[in-house]
C-alpha cells in the first residue's frame, strides 16, 4: 500500500469506482455497436440500402469508437430521411400525412406503403414493416436522436481519451499517473461526479435503443 493510500484510505475505493463506471460505459458502447449492426443488416437485406457495418476497436479510445458509432447512426438517419423524402414526393399529401400520424394504425400505414411499393422494385412486406417502424415512427427517430446526443457526451467526457481495452486499474493510471494524495482524491471525486450521471443516463438509453431496434428486427426471418 502506498503512502497516498495510507494518508487517504478512500482513494483505492475511488479508483475502483472510476474503473467500474468506465467499464459500464464500454459495455454500453459495445451494446450500441451490436444494435446498430443489426439495424444495418436489416436495412441492407430488406430495403436494399448500402450501409457499412461497424466494428468496435478495442485498441482505440472511447472517443474514437464513439465517433465511429455516431457516424453509423447518422448514416442510418440520412438514409431514412432520403426514403422519407421520396415518400413525400411520390405520395399524395393526405396519404403522406397519415403515414406520420401516430394515431393511424400500422395496418393502414402498411396498406399505404404496399400501394406505393407496387412500383418500387424489390420491396417486400418485411421492408414495408421496417419502413413503418423507422421512417414513420416518432418513437424510433426520437430514440435514435437521443442516442446520438449521448454518444457525443460520452466521447467528449473525461474518459474519452482512455483506451476501450484498458484493463482493471489501467484507465485510472492513464488519467492520474502523476497525481498523489489529496490532489488524487479530489481528481477521483471529480471524475466520479462526471461519470456517474453519464452512466445513469447512457445505460437505460442504450437498452432502450437496443430494445426498440430489436422489436423491428424480430419480425425478420
Amino acid at each position: 500500500m502506498s503512502w497516498s493510500d495510507i494518508l487517504y484510505p478512500g482513494n483505492p475505493a475511488r479508483r475502483e469506482e472510476v474503473v467500474r463506471l468506465h467499464q459500464d460505459l464500454i459495455n454500453c458502447i459495445e451494446l450500441n455497436f451490436d444494435t446498430t449492426n443489426d439495424l444495418i443488416k436489416a436495412l441492407n437485406t430488406h430495403c436494399h440500402c448500402e450501409l457499412h457495418p461497424i466494428k468496435m476497436n478495442k485498441n482505440g479510445t472511447v472517443r474514437e469508437n464513439c465517433d465511429v458509432l455516431l457516424a453509423a447512426i447518422q448514416s442510418i438517419q440520412d438514409t431514412l430521411q432520403a426514403i422519407d423524402a421520396r415518400l413525400k414526393s411520390e405520395l399524395e399529401p393526405d396519404l403522406y400525412r397519415k403515414l406520420h400520424d401516430f394515431q393511424e394504425p400500422d395496418a393502414k400505414k402498411m396498406q399505404i406503403l404496399h400501394n406505393w411499393a407496387k412500383g418500387v422494385s424489390g420491396f417486400t412486406g418485411l421492408a414495408l414493416g421496417i419502413l413503418i417502424k423507422l421512417v414513420s415512427s416518432k418513437v424510433t427517430t426520437s430514440v435514435m436522436s437521443k442516442m446520438m446526443t449521448l454518444v457525443v457526451k460520452v466521447g467528449s467526457s473525461i474518459v474519452g481519451a482512455i483506451f476501450v481495452g484498458a484493463l482493471l486499474g489501467v484507465g485510472v493510471d492513464l488519467i492520474f499517473s502523476a497525481i498523489l494524495g489529496g490532489i488524487e482524491r479530489d481528481q477521483l471525486e471529480t471524475v466520479i461526479r462526471e461519470l456517474q450521471p453519464l452512466v445513469d443516463e447512457f445505460k437505460p438509453a442504450s437498452h432502450e435503443y437496443s430494445k426498440t431496434i430489436m422489436k423491428i428486427t424480430c419480425m425478420l426471418p
